[in-house]
């Protein structure tokens, strides 16, 4: 069940860079790093939480992976957009990276846990589609102005 959540996390945190990488022309700066921030840190929690159930006696291995995690998916995802969210998006992840497996070294019966913060994670996910759909509009309007304003200065 572990691995299959694993996988399923895997899944989420790719599809989302995708789509990010796909959207990044609409996106702002401040937009690129809060999708970085947000993937960085919730890919270093939810995955570092698993790892650290997975490995569980060692504390040190399951700390670096998770930050690891974070780090590539914060600098690729931020990459995308600009350095600015490159960097939000890596300090993110080793945040994350460093909370989760204390966090799941705590715990006696840590898929409760794990539950929850795939929930939190697909409902994070579910708010940068909005986030991404709000820019792209503002994204039109702003070239549309443009457009107005070239017309009319011809």
């Amino acid at each position: 069940m572990l691995f299959l959540n694993m996988v399923f996390l895997i899944f989420l945190t790719v599809s989302s860079m995708l789509y990010t990488f796909k959207n990044r022309s609409e996106l702002a700066c401040m937009d690129g790093m809060i999708f970085a921030m947000v993937l960085g840190a919730m890919s270093s929690l939810t995955l570092g939480l698993n790892i650290q159930v997975y490995l569980v006696n060692d504390l040190g291995l399951a700390t670096i992976l998770a930050i690891l995690i974070g780090i590539v998916v914060g600098f690729i995802t931020g990459k995308s957009v600009s350095l600015t969210a490159s960097i939000e998006g890596v300090m993110a992840g080793i945040m994350g990276g460093m909370m989760s497996p204390m966090l799941g070294a705590m715990l006696v019966h840590p898929m409760t846990l794990i539950w929850f913060l795939d929930f939190a994670y697909v409902l994070v996910l579910v708010l940068l589609v909005y986030l991404a759909k709000e820019a792209k509009q503002a994204f039109l309007e702003e070239q549309q102005e443009a457009e107005r304003d070239q017309s009319a200065s011809r």
